[in-house]
């Protein structure tokens, strides 16, 4: 069976996308603040939950695109094979029996982003099984050179067999590295501030809890013992609760009410301070948080800056490992990897057919090509390229060619 064949290497196999992302935390120490911050808890803090699903998102959605360019200026792109079963293939219909793309690159950005390194492991291939890409768990890999110099990936989950991968088979992605080897995850460092926020959410909780019955002192006349104190505490507690009314006798001298709000500790001024910081560590512009007051600029522009400054990091760093680990030799003098960045940076339906427009008028598209882009479909003659009449090529012994003929100047 190829299933029990591979699983006899394959540790990821036997384990879900909720195992990957629950994980070991090797803090075993609280913050600061009191608060024990895991990858799981600093999800519960809405800010931290937005900006690890935002990132792993965003790159999921970018099409991961193989090229072949055998001759400067031929550029092609691989079309998906699955009876070649080609990187294509996998990259863009199916990594793996289990996954779309979407899936797995969104599952090795999040592991990236929180656990600082992803590790994707492709089996060597062998007849009667299909080409697969798999993820490694981070939390349970440990990098080990050997004598010889040779990088392996041990991989001991517990209650299994240790298991080594050597590093021709593993695509590493790492963050916030020191040696190149292993990294280290955004929750590592922001783990103090992380901390503070689940602490205020603890104190917020702890007022919501108590609704706004107001607190209060009273003063009774002569004394009351641990007893008679309880009973009367607890039926104004329970009218305050009912919300009902809280019926003093004479022997309550003076009551009086203590009210706490937030606004007046700076309470929520601290929430909002954390929430800036903790965007600050993943890199997030608050306006994809919909937080903090933004200037005024396009939705491509805000794109364009977001792509530049926290994505492209990830992406390029994709690309480059891909091909060091997916491409023979030699394919590597021809072919490369790109992510559809396009993708993200899609605009408007009248602004897009505008920028086609130019770029069809300025012989960069055919219109077939602009079509293709718009998953149109093509038309017989529409594979040619178009230039403005008036426009002149100046030719290796400085003449101008117009119109297919030369005139010297």
């Amino acid at each position: 069976m190829i299933i029990s064949n591979l699983r006899m290497r394959n540790v990821a196999t036997d384990m879900s996308p909720e195992d990957f992302l629950a994980g070991v935390d090797v803090w075993d120490s609280p913050t600061a603040s009191g608060q024990y911050v895991t990858t799981t808890t600093s999800r519960n803090i809405a800010t931290a939950y937005r900006c690890i699903n935002v990132l792993s998102d965003d790159v999921a959605k970018l099409p991961l695109q193989t090229f072949i360019s055998r001759a400067p200026g031929e550029v092609e792109r691989q079309r998906a094979d699955s009876r070649m079963q080609n990187i294509a293939w996998l990259l863009e219909v199916s990594p793996n029996r289990w996954m779309t793309p979407f899936v797995f690159k969104k599952l090795a950005i999040a592991w990236l982003v929180m656990r600082g390194a992803a590790r994707i492991w492709e089996p060597p291939r062998q007849a009667g099984q299909r080409r697969e890409l798999f993820l490694l768990p981070t939390d349970y890999t440990t990098p080990r050179v050997d004598g010889r110099g040779q990088l392996w990936f041990d991989v001991q989950i517990p209650g299994q067999e240790l298991r080594s991968y050597p590093d021709i088979e593993v695509m590493s992605l790492l963050i916030n590295s020191d040696d190149g080897v292993n990294g280290k995850g955004v929750i590592a460092y922001a783990r103090e501030t992380l901390g503070r926020q689940l602490a205020n959410y603890g104190t917020q909780n702890r007022i919501s809890g108590k609704g706004l019955n107001p607190s209060g002192i009273m003063w009774m006349a002569g004394e009351v013992d641990k007893d008679a104190r309880r009973k009367i505490r607890q039926s104004y507690e329970e009218a305050m609760n009912e919300g009902g009314i809280a019926v003093f006798d004479p022997k309550v001298t003076k009551f009086e009410a203590i009210t706490m709000k937030p606004v007046d500790a700076q309470f929520l001024e601290s929430i909002q301070e954390n929430d800036a910081e903790i965007a600050n560590f993943f890199g997030m512009p608050l306006y994809k948080l919909n937080q903090g007051k933004q200037s005024y600029q396009s939705n491509e522009q805000q794109n364009l800056d977001y792509l530049n400054t926290t994505l492209d990091p990830y992406l390029v760093q994709w690309e480059q490992s891909a091909a060091l680990r997916w491409l023979t030799e030699a394919e590597q003098n021809y072919m490369y990897f790109r992510f559809n960045r396009d993708a993200l940076l899609r605009t408007d339906a009248k602004t897009r057919a505008e920028t086609l427009e130019k770029r069809i008028l300025s012989g960069q598209l055919t219109p077939n090509q602009a079509l293709q882009i718009e998953d149109m479909p093509a038309y017989a003659g529409g594979n040619a390229h178009y230039i403005p009449g008036n426009m002149a090529m100046v030719a290796s012994d400085g003449s101008l060619i117009t119109g297919g003929n030369n005139a010297n100047t």
